[in-house]
């Protein structure tokens, strides 16, 4: 098969394909991920990047790919919805492109077929364990403050956070991906970062937010990323009993809902005195008394450890010394907990797109489904599909 050149913009990172060009130069290998808006793959390119006649396509790509995927059908609305969130997702990603944060997910290419629109962008090896040590914990939590500071000082919002978009890179970092729901803003606009609108997955929802009153939606992601504080370290949010507990119905989360605007955390818990007044300074229901993301990049539980590890230095100064405030680079990445529920949520009914009817994509053995009745918009399970190259 003849493969027609890729057709690149000026920035050499859009590009318009066939159909057959695209199979030409990916490989879809499995599937690990879908939902309403479409499936996330992990994929290998066909072409070699440094090869002599590569294009710019082959030259945007690395060895292991993930590719968020919609199916293109123009007379549906929902489809061109689809293609239009995921357009800009990509340009809010695809804006960090020249200054990257190891804690932002990184942006390879755009592509549309006739038939698809998709993502190329790094391909992360494992979902953010929970039930954490704190000593371990600490870590990613630093991280991912200062990633969500980074989106912030750049007119940015990502509206979802939570333990199934934080993934473990091979250097030990967590990643937020998912920019779905993500918003940029106009800085010099005094109507930045305010909405009254709510979406988002229920249990990570701000109480402003889960009300639709007028909000600040950098404080509902730091609002959200609290509650994700709690769950990497528990094994559930704050204001479940347990991580048993169902949301299938409007009455359950309204429930749920009335413990977060008490901040009434529930069941038992153990962390550090420290690392509990910082959560509840993020966690807090009262959204002009909650901190901002800069603010608990400066909480004194961090002073604290400098003062402990200044210490610590003092005591034993010829042994190396752990990294408290970032992980360390190199550390092999935690086993991805497959079967917990705490692994995944806001998943939607699962979409098989029409691509193996092209030859794109490896033909599937049964697939099995590892899933739990929880809220109105969020599964619990994560869905294993077993995929035969």
């Amino acid at each position: 098969m003849d493969a027609a050149p890729a057709t690149p913009d000026a920035s050499n990172d859009i590009f318009s394909l066939s159909d057959d060009v695209l199979a030409d130069k990916l490989a879809f290998i499995e599937e690990i991920g879908n939902g309403n808006w479409g499936s996330v793959w992990r994929c290998k390119p066909k072409g070699d990047p440094t090869a002599v006649d590569a294009d710019d396509f082959d030259k945007v790509l690395r060895p292991r790919v993930a590719v968020k995927l919609v199916h293109r059908e123009t007379k549906s609305k929902t489809s061109v919805a689809r293609v239009k969130s995921l357009w800009n997702e990509m340009k809010i990603v695809r804006a960090f492109k020249a200054e990257p944060h190891p804690s932002v997910v990184s942006f390879y290419s755009f592509v549309i077929t006739p038939s698809f629109a998709l993502v190329t962008m790094c391909l992360l090896p494992a979902l953010v364990p929970v039930e954490v040590e704190e000593s371990t914990a600490r870590g990613w939590f630093r991280y991912l403050l200062s990633g969500v500071e980074f989106l912030h000082r750049r007119g940015v919002v990502h509206n979802d956070i939570k333990p199934a978009n934080i993934l473990i890179s091979d250097k030990n970092i967590p990643v937020l991906v998912d920019f779905g729901f993500a918003e940029r803003y106009d800085l010099s606009s005094s109507s930045a970062f305010h909405s009254k609108v709510a979406y988002g997955t229920p249990e990570y929802l701000a109480p402003e937010r889960a009300r639709e009153i007028p909000h600040d939606t950098r404080k509902s992601d730091v609002w959200s990323l609290g509650v994700t504080f709690f769950e990497i370290l528990i094994g559930r949010t704050p204001f479940e009993g347990s991580d048993q507990e169902q949301f299938s119905t409007k009455e359950d989360l309204e429930k749920y809902w009335s413990r977060t605007l008490r901040g009434q955390w529930i069941g038992d818990w153990k962390m550090s005195r420290g690392m509990e007044k910082l959560l509840r300074r993020m966690i807090s229901p009262n959204a002009d008394l909650r901190c901002t993301i800069s603010q608990a990049m400066k909480d004194t539980y961090w002073t604290m450890l400098r003062e402990t590890d200044s210490q610590h230095r003092a005591r034993i100064s010829t042994l190396p010394l752990p990294i408290l405030i970032f992980p360390q680079v190199g550390q092999p990445a935690m086993h991805r907990q497959l079967c917990s529920k705490r692994t995944s949520r806001n998943l939607q009914t699962t979409i098989r797109l029409p691509l193996r009817a092209r030859g794109l994509l490896p033909r599937a053995r049964k697939t099995r489904l590892h899933l739990k009745a929880s809220s109105l918009h969020s599964r619990r399970k994560m869905i294993l599909s077993d995929i035969k190259p």
